[in-house]
């Protein structure tokens, strides 16, 4: 008989979607106190790292969560993203403005950096997204509009998350972003667009 460890799914490469959503599972598993401070950090030291969906399994193995990776859609067909659906600062800047499309599963991580993505003149993939947003010891910073509903889905330990802007009004066509990740010793948040000043002549 085959077992969970035969499973052909296992030898494929990870996303950054899919190490997101176990730094996530065990920053919550960290926060019930199921880990202690040292397992969290050796753990989520080896999601970075980790390549394959078989290196990302045993961190979750003995935690009560299921390991369901974001990429892999019923049936086990897996959604890789394109390379450029990313935005990572390690000890840098990241700044995503103007006219750009934003797609479902842009993946945000700023690692002791900055990542800032204004969608002020940007353009969504559909109408409802969602964009995985993590920092550790470091920040993500959205530009959002007036008319764009924003929903934090993700979990925070020694860190903040503010993505509420303000109340837009709901309707068939208003757009959604969906935020998820993780957040250790840093800020994800939601800010109005800067404003131009005019300057005197």
């Amino acid at each position: 008989m085959r077992g969970p460890q035969d499973d052909p799914k296992l030898s494929l490469r990870a996303s950054d979607a899919d190490r997101e959503h176990v730094a996530e599972q065990l920053g919550r598993a960290f926060a019930e106190g199921r880990l202690s401070t040292e397992e969290h950090s050796e753990r989520l030291e080896a999601v970075y790292a980790a390549k394959t969906m078989g290196e990302l399994r045993p961190l979750l193995a003995d935690l009560p969560v299921e390991f369901a990776p974001p990429t892999s859609a019923p049936g086990g067909v897996i959604q890789p993203l394109a390379a450029s659906d990313s935005a990572v600062a390690v000890f840098g800047e990241v700044k995503r403005k103007g006219r750009w499309l934003v797609r479902s599963g842009l993946v945000a991580k700023a690692v002791f950096g900055s990542v800032e993505l204004d969608l002020t003149e940007a353009v969504l993939e559909q109408r409802e997204i969602t964009v995985f947003a993590s920092a550790v010891f470091g920040e993500v910073i959205f530009r959002v509009p007036e008319g764009v509903v924003m929903y934090d889905e993700g979990s925070s330990v020694f860190g903040s998350r503010k993505l509420v802007v303000g109340t837009a009004q709901f309707g068939p066509e208003t757009p959604v972003v969906h935020v998820k990740g993780f957040v250790l010793f840093g800020n994800v948040e939601a800010k109005r667009p800067k404003k131009k000043w005019l300057r005197p002549r």
